[in-house]
Parts: C-alpha cells; structure tokens; sequence
C-alpha cells in the first residue's frame, strides 16, 4: 500500500474524539443554562395558570349560589363556613280565602283542617318541582327583635305559630293557579307578614360551603377542600364530612368567607377569599357578589 491510501484510511485520533466531546458538552451546558429559565417559567406560568382556573371555577361557583338564596337567609356561621336557603321556585301570590265566608287573608293562613289553598299569578311554575319543595317562605324580612328568620329554625315544631316559614312536613303542589300546602303541618299555619309585594319563595335545600384542613405541607401544597353540601332540614349547625358533602376544590392553603347582611340604603355584600397552593406556587382570588335582599 503506497502513502496516498495510508492518508486515505486514516480516521480521527483519540485525543480529535475527546475534543469533540468535550466541545459538545460545552455547548450542551450553555443551552442548558439559557434555556431553563425560559422552560422553568412556562412551567410556573402553566402551574398558576390551573391554580387561578380551579379557583375561578369553585368561586363562580358559590357565586352563582350566592344570587339564588332565598332574601335575608345567607349566613356565615364563621370565617370558613357560608349556608343559605336556596330558591327552587318563585312566584306573586294573592291574598287566600277559607272557610266559605269570603274573606281573604293577608298575610296567608290555612284553616285548621282541610284543604289549604293560595292562588299564584305564576304561569312559570314547574308543579314537578313544587312537589318537591320543602318550605314556602313568605316576607322574610331577617333577624330581629322578633326573631322573624329562618335562622336559627324558626316555628319547625309548632304549625299554630305565625311565621315567614313553613313548618318541616308540609307537602306542596300546584294546580289551576293555585298552591295547595297539604298534611297535618299546614293546618292552622299563618304566615307573620305580608309581603308588600306579594312575593313568595319555595325551597327545597339548605345549601352549605365549609373549608377544612386549610394550610401547607413541607413540599409547598395546600392541605385544604372546600366543600359543598345539601341539607334537607333547617338547623343551627350542620357538620360537613367525606359522606355528605362533596369537595369543590382542593390544595386550598387559606380561604375567608364573609357577609355583611347591609342596610336600608344598600344591598348585603358577601366576600370570598381563596388561596391556593402546589409546589410553593401560590395563587390569591378574591370574589365579592352583591345580595339584593329585598324580600
């Protein structure tokens, strides 16, 4: 073999690969290092952006809840825990007559047997869900001197007793433009007012939210659930738990729920705080929905 083919056949020495090789990992290391930055903050951008996404949709949520209470029976019972009574179906009323003597009664009543009737001017009532409500409430104005609220339970035992409330028990349905409150608790019942005008709700659920667990573990998560529960009965107190209830949203770090029930001259205004946590990225929404409590 003569000199040219020996150039010919010859490849890289060992020391050229090592070369090449350490170039390349040279290079590599500066890639790297410009481009973590960028990479790890789409990262975080993506992580925020689910956090702000579950958030918005639990707090939108409540919202909406919020603005379907039945007037002036919004609560928080503390800075975790938000209830109401919620509208399952709304209506006008007229005032109701009984007894054949053609007189008729405002604020309504039922006689003390028999057939309990109030005409409706509600052409949109579904008489579906009216068999399913559970209360009628009538000018709940709220809590006062008199105690004329559904909070704390108000007339529950006693159907004799004026009140903005049904008696638990009473059964409803609806036919030819009229309410019939039926069974041994709406006889003798009286609502207290009469509304100004003429509204009436029905209802079927008590609606509760509660945060429990609230904070952070060692690895920046939240521990936390919101959740939302029905109840089917009126209470001072309700416990909320993995069986009743169901969880709204999760990795919750800290949340603050508030009501300021208003005045004369303004509407309630209720605050929801929230605050979520993964992998130390924290997020921080806050939603306030105004309450028109006219009742």
């Amino acid at each position: 073999m003569n000199g040219g083919a020996r150039r010919r056949a010859r490849g890289f020495t060992l020391v050229e690969l090592i070369m090449v090789i350490a170039l390349a990992g040279v290079v590599a290391v500066m890639i790297s290092s410009v481009l973590s930055n960028p990479l790890q903050s789409f990262v975080d951008q993506s992580r925020r952006a689910e956090l702000v996404d579950l958030a918005a949709t639990a707090l939108n949520r409540m919202a909406r809840d919020v603005r379907l209470a039945v007037p002036n029976t919004l609560r928080a019972r503390d800075a975790q825990t938000i209830e109401l009574l919620l509208i399952d179906q709304a209506g006008r009323y007229r005032a109701n007559q009984h007894g054949g003597a053609g007189v008729r009664f405002d604020p309504p009543r039922c006689p003390p047997s028999g057939a309990c009737s109030i005409e409706v001017l509600s052409p949109g009532l579904n008489s579906a869900q009216v068999a399913t409500a559970r209360w009628m409430v009538i000018y709940n104005i709220g809590t006062s001197s008199l105690g004329d609220s559904v909070w704390p339970p108000f007339n529950q035992n006693s159907s004799a007793a004026p009140a903005v409330i049904t008696p638990s028990g009473v059964a409803f349905s609806h036919a030819s433009g009229a309410l019939a409150l039926g069974g041994t608790a709406a006889n003798n019942f009286r609502f207290k007012f009469a509304s100004p005008q003429h509204r009436f709700y029905l209802a079927r659920d008590v609606v509760g939210y509660r945060c429990d667990n609230a904070g952070t573990d060692a690895a920046g998560n939240g521990t936390g659930v919101v959740r939302r529960a029905t109840f089917s009965s009126l209470a001072a107190t309700y416990s909320y738990s993995a069986g009743n209830s169901s969880v709204l949203v999760d990795s919750v770090a800290a949340c603050q729920f508030s009501y300021s029930p208003g005045t004369s001259t303004r509407g309630g205004l209720v605050s929801l705080r929230l605050t979520l946590k993964k992998s130390n990225e924290e997020i921080v929404l806050l939603q306030q929905v105004h309450v028109d409590n006219a009742p």
